[in-house]
């Protein structure tokens, strides 16, 4: 299957109900301050919008720090009105070339 493309935060704020139960790839950085070691919440911040990610089924990368820009690969799902992202996987330091991180 061919690698879902990343998106930024805001650009899947824009229009979240067209990515209800998808497999999505979302880019943002880390809102300082959100991050919750025991629940595995944290906030994904985009210029606009904010993604709250549920990590509880990923591995927490050691080098995940809040303040840090990181992709979430996940499902988004709806829970009432807000919007959560099942983290599958977390990668700290996004490689600026998508292509080059398949080594």
């Amino acid at each position: 299957s061919e690698p879902t493309p990343s998106m930024a935060v805001d650009e899947l704020m824009d229009s979240p109900e067209s990515f209800d139960g998808d497999e999505v790839s979302i880019r943002g950085v880390v809102k300082n301050g959100s991050y919750d070691a025991e629940q595995l919440i944290f906030s994904l911040e985009g210029a606009e919008h904010i993604l709250k990610v549920d990590a509880d089924n990923a591995a927490i990368p050691q080098a995940f720090d809040e303040g840090l820009t990181i992709l979430v690969d996940g499902i988004l799902h709806q829970k009432g009105s807000e919007w959560i992202l099942k983290a599958e996987l977390l990668t700290v330091g996004c490689p600026s070339k998508y292509e080059e991180s398949n080594t």
